[in-house]
């Protein structure tokens, strides 16, 4: 956009060395910085999702039996928790492993950038992806997002293994081998292992190999890459499960519920991405009008590719907003081309002809990081070991210390929690409604039903419901939950009514 970014984008062959060691500091300090607010604190406390994820690595190195969700849920997270509990097995050790492969995705962004925006607006792409509120997981207390890079979920994890398949893609349009779209492919598979999801984006960065010469000798290293990765899946959910496609048809049914309002993700774009990142594309289209161009690449690019970030975009918020169920942290693909945008369109500001300008828009860019980032500050505010523990963890502690092994768990609100803190069977209820009443009104053999008493929390099972039918027997009461005794046989000739619906 600037001759300054055309040297900055163009002379990296002719960098001294001095540079580049800078370079390569810079980059391990972001990377550090990164790292350290996605590992803080080391925490015991992990919830539904991230239990479920812990839970199948159990299942998988230990062979627990008590619980799984590996019939729809993805296997790579689990798998990367597996092979670091060989070395050490502590949930600190899943925690600081998802952290260095978050924290990664800044560098792979950093990688991509150079190639395509130039060193400074690369910078700033990966110091928003690093050090964003929102992939740190620091939200304000009305903002109702699950935690994303401070976390034990995929999301993150599955973003930086998109941005590596960007860097590689941008690597093999420079120079071509059958061999680099097959590693292409096979990362591809890698990210769709970690997220079902992927596969949507896979779809769209696949679309830059469609530009190649002999794009389709390309195509089928890709997809022989691709299948090398994630066949031996297909493979296993057939025969564990009847069905190729099986586990993902499962997996599905947790993209369906409620439907955000698209004012929602506007209204919240600066919690999410930054006002920084908002201001950095008005500008990119600003320099575009006024420059008549779009930006400028390292050579051997082709010219057109900054207009491909857009088409990223534009089709990665189509997709999002086709799905049935949306959270906040789905929107997460949206990151890499939103701040390799934003950073070329605030490299505008700082490289103006006249040393006095350049300083002042250098002044108001790191500026705006600095208040964008502030909200990072709080991670501190808890020691790194922190040794809480929750109501749920009190509770399967309890359980698993008086119940005899053979006992059975029903819960119809997170199970996952109780299945991973305890190794007892847990039986997984509908969570309320008519179907939740009807299945406690048929449960298959005695046990104990973890029952929650604030409806704030879960409005099902109601006390008053259980104090009335002779097969629930309260034992064991928390803050928020009852543990009730539940027997089969109990006044044979009773039957369960179950509630209307209000």
């Amino acid at each position: 956009m600037s001759s300054a970014l055309q040297v900055s984008a163009g002379s990296h062959d002719k960098t001294p060395s001095r540079n580049r060691f800078i370079e390569f500091i810079s980059l391990v300090l972001i990377f550090t910085g990164a790292f350290t607010f996605r590992a803080w604190p080391l925490t015991n406390i992990h919830y539904w999702d991230e239990a479920v994820y812990l839970q199948d690595a159990e299942v998988i190195c230990c062979g627990k039996t008590n619980y799984s969700d590996l019939d729809s849920r993805p296997p790579l997270i689990s798998l990367m928790f597996t092979a670091v509990f060989l070395v050490w097995h502590h949930v600190y050790a899943a925690q600081i492993l998802t952290a260095l492969v978050n924290a990664s995705g800044v560098v792979f962004l950093y990688l991509a950038g150079r190639l395509l925006v130039g060193r400074v607006g690369a910078a700033i792409a990966a110091l928003l992806l690093a050090f964003g509120p929102f992939f740190i997981s620091i939200f304000p207390p009305w903002f109702d997002s699950d935690n994303t890079g401070n976390s034990l979920l995929t999301d993150s994890p599955a973003l930086s293994l998109l941005i590596l398949s960007f860097w590689l893609l941008l690597l093999a349009l420079r120079r071509p081998r059958l061999r680099r779209f097959g590693l292409i492919g096979f990362v591809f598979a890698l990210a769709c292992l970690m997220r079902f999801a992927c596969l949507s984006n896979v779809a769209v960065l696949g679309l830059l190999i469609l530009t190649t010469e002999k794009w389709w000798k390309n195509v089928l290293a890709c997809a022989a890459g691709f299948f090398a990765g994630f066949g031996p899946y297909l493979v296993w959910s057939r025969i564990t499960y009847g069905g190729f496609f099986e586990t993902m048809r499962r997996g599905y049914q947790y993209y369906e519920g409620a439907r955000q309002s698209p004012i929602y993700y506007l209204q919240n774009f600066g919690v999410m991405f930054g006002w920084i990142t908002l201001a950095g594309l008005l500008l990119w289209i600003l320099g575009f009008v006024l420059e008549r161009k779009a930006g400028l690449v390292a050579q051997g690019l082709p010219r057109w590719l900054p207009y491909y970030l857009w088409l990223w975009l534009a089709l990665s918020i189509m997709i999002f907003f086709v799905l049935r169920h949306q959270e906040p942290r789905y929107a997460m693909p949206w990151a890499p081309p939103l701040f390799l945008l934003a950073g070329s369109g605030l490299t505008w500001l700082i490289s103006f002809q006249r040393r006095p300008a350049r300083v002042m828009g250098t002044v108001v860019v790191a500026a705006a990081l600095l208040i964008t980032f502030l909200p990072d500050r709080e991670r501190f505010d808890t020691p790194f070991i922190d040794h809480s523990v929750t109501e749920e963890m009190r509770v399967a502690a309890y359980l698993d210390q008086t119940l005899p092994r053979n006992a059975i768990v029903y819960s119809n609100f997170n199970y996952p929690l109780f299945g991973y803190y305890t190794h007892l069977k847990v039986h997984e209820l509908p969570e309320q409604g008519s179907k939740l009443y009807e299945a406690l009104a048929h449960l298959p053999s005695d046990g104990v039903l973890v029952a929650y008493t604030d409806p704030d929390i879960i409005p099902d099972p109601k006390p008053e419901w259980l104090a009335a039918n002779p097969h629930f027997e309260p034992f064991k009461t928390f803050p928020n939950m009852t543990l009730y005794w539940y027997r089969k046989d109990a006044a044979e000739g009773v039957k369960l009514t179950v509630p209307r619906e209000p």
